[in-house]
């Protein structure tokens, strides 16, 4: 028997879950729990709202109400979402416990004993109207990178990018509005540099640690050069207080106090079962899986496994980084509003469609675009007329024509043998493909044998031979019963409720039982009775996705063809290019369309070289209103294709003129 460790990416307690989340960060750690204790193994499957951090002070401050109000809020939210979900948490905690205060301080204590934090004096926004410091979101200003005018103080919402205090131009407070002063203070900093050769070895040698995505990012963009130090005090009064006399009025930044939750939840959760938390976090035999997002790869693979390092603690023998969920080529946000909540879905649609259409839709490697016409194809295809109706078929003909018994089979043939070796093989593929973290070829083999079972029941139609052949009938009846067994116990995992229905139907009210992996080459018996069979899905129908998608149609105006003409689109020549001064990733590009030459500020210089760009042709945009970048005055832009962190830049394959209009 082993034991595992299963976390989820903590929801931050600013908002609703959307389905992004669930893609993300929560179905596949469950069904990944759920597989595992069907083998019966030691399975601690813990999560908990994040509660500290700027989003829910600044909201608060804005609403006039006790963050703890907020936080209380949605964690009671998040709870009833996940029990509709069928997430199937053994421990669902808060970072505004005692004891995970308790934790987070004890990791800083740590760390700093051990010599892993630093002071450091740094100039900060200030607003002199709240006699406040305004770290992270309580600023706005200008991005410097792609001039977006109300970028947050931690994230350009337009491009993308994490900023600091420097990368915002114009800042202004965001509680009200008044710009803002420099004023010097002091925090305190994790030398993640002293960690790099140990987490470089770690992330290059460990064979399946990041299965899905991030080994050549991670290596490439931040193990290939010296690793910033981490800021981890705010000065706020919302959050786990610093454990310092000089550092009062500080707390920690939402990053250092937020991961120590996967500690955290599995102490209180052991000290309420009488079990150790060591086993599952000192003991190293023990697997520890980290399930998140592909957005925050980062935190998890380098800063999350330095603070364990720090402290002499364990690193996760996983870290699957599922990819994202988009809407009309948008990332579903919290922060900007555009998404779809996992409520308003769970009151429209059955939670099995939703499960299974965000695994089947693309695989978890890639992000996803959510479209609602090929959710209802995939739904009623697959699990409708495909797997409910195999289920149906087969228990409605014992029901009818065996009397809710199992019929005793005869001799078995070639084709029936064949069709019983399909669940060893569905098994196998299931097996395989949940423990690799791929997860969509394991629901996949599931569908695949009920369309066998229903190509079968076809092929030998017992409806007929029940009159001309009872005993032949009886065989293809039982052989199929053992087919509805085995898709029910392979698809425990991933379609929860369509499995216990199914269990209870074939097992007149049973339940499934706790191990029941281990049961699979057990047939089922002749003479068993069954239940009452009744469809166990119903199609969606029209009507249920019309107009569900309606509210974003105001968000994504369509152009006529008279606005899209006004955009002078060229192919350009690169003449020349150099770094900016002062700036990590800001070019300066000279380049030739027909006989005007001209300098584009473009941020591709964590992408792109110098060098590499001359000579090249490419994309521009040559009537864009020109734009002023670190005082370099920009007149256009260059087209791109952007996945994640990944810029590729838009070129033509032939011999074209420079100045030939695109159209």
């Amino acid at each position: 028997m082993a034991r595992l460790l299963i976390t989820a990416g903590l929801p931050y307690a600013n908002n609703e879950l959307h389905l992004g989340h669930f893609r993300s960060t929560y179905i596949t750690p469950d069904i990944y729990a759920r597989f595992h204790r069907l083998l019966g193994d030691d399975v601690l499957f813990v999560c908990g709202t994040d509660e500290h951090g700027t989003p829910i002070s600044l909201r608060a401050v804005k609403e006039g109400v006790n963050p703890e109000t907020i936080a209380g809020q949605y964690y009671r939210l998040d709870l009833e979402v996940f029990t509709r979900g069928q997430i199937s948490f053994d421990y669902f905690g808060r970072t505004t416990s005692p004891g995970h205060k308790e934790s987070v301080q004890w990791f800083f204590s740590e760390l700093l004993k051990r010599g892993f934090i630093f002071e450091k004096e740094k100039t900060l926004n200030y607003c002199e109207y709240d006699k406040r410091f305004l770290p992270d979101r309580y600023v706005r200003g200008t991005c410097r990178f792609c001039g977006y005018a109300f970028a947050r103080g931690d994230e350009c919402e337009n491009c993308g990018r994490v900023l600091t205090e420097d990368d915002l131009l114009n800042p202004v407070c965001a509680i009200c509005e008044r710009p803002t002063i420099k004023k010097k203070t002091k925090n305190w900093f994790f030398d993640l540099e002293k960690f790099r050769p140990d987490l470089e070895r770690w992330i290059s040698s460990s064979e399946g640690l990041l299965p899905l995505y991030g080994k050549e990012y991670i290596m490439n963009q931040f193990l290939s050069k010296p690793l910033e130090s981490f800021e981890i005090t705010r000065d706020l009064d919302w959050g786990v207080e610093v454990p310092l006399k000089e550092a009062h009025g500080k707390v920690f930044y939402v990053w250092f106090d937020a991961p120590v939750g996967y500690v955290s939840f599995v102490r209180e959760y052991c000290s309420a079962h009488g079990k150790r938390w060591g086993d599952f976090w000192l003991d190293k035999d023990t697997k520890i899986v980290h399930f998140i997002g592909k957005n925050i790869l980062y935190h998890h693979t380098l800063f999350w496994p330095a603070m364990l390092l720090g402290t002499g603690m364990r690193l996760p023998s996983a870290i699957p980084a599922a990819g994202l969920l988009t809407l009309q080529g948008r990332r579903l946000s919290k922060s900007s509003g555009w998404m779809i909540t996992v409520k308003e879905f769970l009151d429209r649609f059955d939670n099995d469609f939703l499960r299974y259409y965000l695994l089947i839709g693309a695989p978890l490697s890639e992000d996803m675009e959510f479209k609602i016409d090929d959710f209802q194809k995939r739904v009623n295809g697959d699990l409708v007329d495909t797997l409910g109706n195999f289920v149906h078929r087969t228990l409605h003909f014992v029901a009818t024509k065996f009397g809710s018994r199992v019929p005793e089979p005869a001799t078995l043939e070639e084709e029936d043998r064949r069709m019983l070796s399909l669940i060893t093989e569905s098994r196998e593929k299931t097996t395989h493909s949940i423990e690799s973290f791929e997860f969509r070829s394991g629901i996949e083999s599931v569908i695949m044998l009920a369309r066998e079972g229903n190509r079968y029941l076809t092929k030998y139609a017992p409806w007929d031979l029940v009159r001309t052949d009872p005993k032949r009938a009886a065989t293809v009846v039982y052989v199929a019963v053992q087919l509805v067994k085995a898709v029910a116990i392979l698809s425990a995992a991933y379609l929860p409720g369509f499995s216990e229905k199914v269990w209870e139907m074939l097992t007149n009210g049973s339940k499934l039982p706790v191990d029941a992996l281990h049961t699979l080459d057990t047939p089922v018996a002749p003479g068993t009775t069954t239940g009452e069979p009744k469809p166990v899905f119903r199609k969606v129908e029209g009507s249920q996705v019309s107009g569900f998608l309606e509210k974003f149609a105001k968000d994504t105006p369509t152009v006529s063809l008279g606005d899209f003409k006004k955009l002078d689109i060229r192919v350009a020549t690169v003449v020349s290019a150099e770094r900016v001064p002062r700036s990590k990733r800001l070019l300066k590009i000279t380049v030739k369309v027909g006989d005007q030459k001209k300098n584009i500020v473009s941020g591709i210089g964590d992408q792109y070289s110098p060098e590499s760009l001359v000579g090249r042709k490419i994309i521009v945009l040559n009537n864009l209103e020109p734009a002023i970048f670190m005082g370099i005055k920009s007149d256009g832009m260059l087209l791109a294709a952007e996945e994640d962190t990944k810029v590729s830049l838009l070129t033509v394959m032939e011999d074209v003129p420079d100045g030939t209009s695109v159209h």
